[in-house]
């Protein structure tokens, strides 16, 4: 089977690619950016998804599609620009993908759907996004819904991933984590008892070939996340522990620390600065984001390295290289 990546070049795509190639599918890259030589040898067409002509160069002859390409930060982007990249670069792979006839589709999308929900969720539970990342993904979910309506061949799988974290990511909430803890200026913030969902990017490109199997028409819903779940002090703590750190253990309240995050904000906007402390961040890291990944699971997929293991080879990297 022939396999385009579209957003090869980026973090999940990179090592999605090479788990596709290891199991001896095909690939071809697509990407605005081209990827490292030395870490993804595929095919590559370099392209942009809101160009209709980049996405049929690139897709000629494959048999499925792989979409990872987004806009996803949480500054600096406009609600256009979101909905421009998310949504209408969507649709114009799928319109493509009518053009040649290819009727498989797996689409990454984020449990930022989900928005903020009692408790944990399941692909049973209704979205309501809160941000307009988690919008816009909605969005661009319901594009590939009406794609499969317009033929009962077409076949579609949507992945939610949690936070993605892994070997070579220098940058996000995650390697921003580890890298306070290695220099000593972590503290809680809150009790820390909240439960964080995260995803072992390994894991992730593991699970992705494993749904190629699971493609049937119409479209299906996988949440991805590793187990066991653990809250953020237990992240902490392993973190802490890799890096022969010892357990952080100053706790400040939350309200006070939101109102000196506002203050980043506020320079943020005047500046264009994107500071690492910000409002949002603060809040999303001491908000409880329990997504359950039972349904993938039921399927017969077992990850080959928890959490505890995840944070482990994450944090070897950042000592050897990621600093």
């Amino acid at each position: 089977m022939k396999i385009l990546v579209v957003g090869n070049a980026g973090f999940i795509g990179g090592y999605l690619t090479k788990e596709l190639m290891d199991s001896g599918y095909e690939a071809v890259g697509m990407d605005i950016n081209p990827p490292n030589p030395k870490e993804n040898s595929c095919h590559f067409v370099l392209g942009n998804i809101l160009n209709p002509e980049d996405i049929v160069r690139a897709a000629e002859n494959v048999d499925l599609i792989v979409h990872l390409a987004a806009k996803h930060s949480d500054f600096g982007i406009s609600r256009e620009e979101f909905f421009n990249v998310n949504v209408k670069g969507t649709q114009n792979i799928l319109d493509c993908a009518a053009k040649l006839g290819i009727k498989k589709f797996i689409f990454y999308s984020t449990v930022a759907v989900y928005g903020s929900q009692e408790g944990y969720t399941t692909e049973d539970t209704t979205p309501y996004p809160i941000v307009t990342y988690g919008e816009s993904k909605l969005a661009a979910e319901k594009t590939i819904y009406n794609w499969t309506a317009e033929d009962p061949g077409r076949e579609a799988i949507i992945i939610r991933p949690t936070v993605v974290f892994g070997p070579g990511k220098k940058y996000g909430n995650m390697y921003n984590l580890i890298d306070s803890i290695y220099k000593k200026r972590f503290v809680f913030v809150g009790d820390g008892e909240n439960i964080k969902s995260v995803a072992y990017v390994e894991n992730l490109a593991d699970a992705t070939v494993f749904l190629l199997e699971k493609l049937k028409p119409g479209v299906e819903i996988y949440n991805y996340s590793d187990y066991p779940q653990m809250t953020i002090a237990q992240i902490v703590g392993d973190i802490a522990r890799y890096l022969s750190r010892g357990m952080p253990k100053i706790k400040i309240p939350l309200k006070p620390v939101m109102a000196a995050a506002r203050i980043f904000d506020l320079l943020g906007k005047l500046t264009g600065y994107n500071f690492p402390i910000t409002a949002k961040r603060i809040k999303k890291f001491n908000t409880a984001t329990y997504h359950k990944a039972d349904k993938i699971r039921a399927s017969g997929f077992q990850p080959l390295i928890d959490s505890s293991e995840g944070f482990k080879r994450t944090v070897k990297w950042y000592l050897n290289k990621g600093m």
